[in-house]
């Protein structure tokens, strides 16, 4: 577990906050349950691995946020589609356009974050590979300990062609008249060879 403190107010201690891949956090409270300590000398050969890959499309556009130590960040949402075997769309009887979307916090940090606020826009399809972190801070205005979990990102790439980025924003831009109604991500009505518009 990823597990990052800073407080509220403090701005500068979250720009500097040290990441500490799984095993590498002490333990809180809330985790005695658990102790790695107690594997003894079998848990030094029992792997340790922290690792998020998603692919989906972006729901914001990128805003960077600069530090006074010269760090920059990215915070953007990440929606994936759920997939289901037919199957299992015939038993649960999910209809094609009605799939769940799933919504990961994601946290870009460095060259990457630069790279995705100079080329990645809203709506667009990436694929995305890094460690699923805890993030820890203290309430302002209770000082209670508040936890809320983000992907920090590693590596991100664009996974559409220019044709397709234009495509896509050129829809975004036209009304439902032109376009058909939009559920769940895929067209109901109008041009129907648009799948993978987002809106």
């Amino acid at each position: 577990r990823c597990d990052l403190h800073y407080d509220d107010d403090d701005e500068e201690d979250y720009g500097s906050s040290s990441i500490n891949p799984i095993g590498g956090a002490s333990a809180s409270s809330d985790d005695a349950e658990f102790d790695p300590n107690s594997l003894g000398e079998f848990g030094d050969h029992v792997p340790k691995l922290n690792s998020v890959t998603l692919v989906g499309r972006i729901g914001q556009a990128p805003n960077p946020r600069y530090f006074d130590n010269g760090n920059v960040v990215v915070n953007v949402s990440l929606a994936v589609t759920r997939k289901y075997h037919p199957l299992e769309r015939k038993v649960r009887s999910i209809q094609y356009g009605s799939e769940e979307t799933d919504w990961f916090p994601l946290e870009i940090w460095g060259r990457d974050a630069e790279y995705c606020a100079k080329f990645v826009k809203k709506g667009a399809r990436v694929g995305i590979s890094g460690q699923l972190c805890i993030q820890t801070w203290n309430d302002k205005s209770t000082g209670e300990e508040r936890k809320s979990p983000r992907i920090v990102v590693k590596s991100i790439e664009i996974l559409e062609t220019k044709a397709e980025a234009g495509l896509r924003e050129k829809n975004a831009n036209r009304g439902p008249e032109e376009n058909g109604f939009w559920e769940g991500g895929r067209q109901t009505g109008g041009n129907d060879n648009n799948d993978d518009f987002f809106e």
